[in-house]
């Protein structure tokens, strides 16, 4: 498989992935009776379209694919933001009160440092895709 159709299928994939975790109870690995409206909203509005609008942009090549490349990024600077940096920093705090509300019982893997949150494997799935998303449209547009 060639590396512009794996930049154009990885945000799909990715879009598939997040319709699953969101809607399909596979407890504990996510907790979707502990989502509420607002939460809904969010990853229905927030997640999906831009999964899309990136797809879109590496299926059209050019100009296109560097901006969904810059979508991807900002994804994965948000994700770094909720789950990673205040994994391995304990900062900041107010990711706290959404993580104890959405992913207090949800599975985790990763060995708690001090009284930080931990990302569980839903989440940890989420990083998987998302480098592995980056490294190919990184390889696909740098090479």
């Amino acid at each position: 498989m060639n590396l512009h159709l794996l930049s154009f299928i990885l945000p799909l994939l990715f879009l598939l992935y997040q319709v699953i975790i969101d809607f399909m109870n596979l407890f504990p690995f996510n907790d979707v009776q502990a989502r509420d409206k607002k939460l809904r909203k969010f990853e229905v509005f927030g997640n999906y379209p831009p999964l899309i609008i990136i797809a879109i942009f590496f299926y059209n090549e050019g100009v296109w694919a560097w901006i969904g490349y810059s979508m991807t990024m900002i994804i994965m600077v948000m994700h770094l933001f909720s789950w990673w940096i205040p994994y391995f920093t304990g900062y900041p705090t107010s990711v706290r009160k959404d993580y104890e509300k959405y992913f207090k019982r949800t599975y985790k893997f990763l060995p708690p440092i001090k009284d930080h949150i931990v990302p569980d494997a839903e989440h940890v799935g989420v990083g998987i895709i998302l480098v592995t998303t980056v490294v190919i449209q990184s390889l696909y547009l740098f090479s």
